[in-house]
């Protein structure tokens, strides 16, 4: 993500009211349109920032999701089992120079994979988000 997206990010965390249209948050963060609209097509894309409209309006505007933080978390494990996958297929070609290239992935993604399902768990039972 490049900085204007998470100066968008954190806008939305603090603005009032919670949603805003492209020319507020280009008003609000001094960034270009074609900024804005990038970074916010980039944000919708990783489900971190949400497009809303009202009815009698013709702009759209942007919010955080409910339980963004939480929910993304969720996304990690999708991401973790790739990165198992992918380790075990780098297993079959281990490189005799500097092997721990991909060793140390697959270590570093078992770990996460026997891990991340628990903390999700104990994260959702904190914030009250069912999964």
């Amino acid at each position: 993500m490049g900085r204007t997206a998470g100066r968008i990010l954190g806008w939305l965390m603090i603005c009032d009211p919670p949603h805003q249209s492209a020319a507020e948050l280009r008003t609000n963060l001094g960034a270009s349109s074609g900024s804005i609209s990038t970074q916010v097509r980039l944000l919708e894309q990783l489900g971190l920032v949400e497009r809303v409209t009202f009815s009698g309006s013709r702009a759209s505007f942007y919010q955080l999701p409910d339980h963004v933080w939480s929910r993304s978390m969720d996304a990690e494990l999708v991401r973790i089992v790739q990165m198992r996958a992918l380790a075990e297929a780098g297993s079959a070609v281990i490189p005799n120079i500097r092997p721990e290239r991909v060793t140390e992935l697959e270590e570093v993604a078992k770990f996460f994979a026997a891990e991340w399902p628990g903390l999700l768990e104990r994260l959702h039972q904190r914030v009250e988000v069912k999964p």
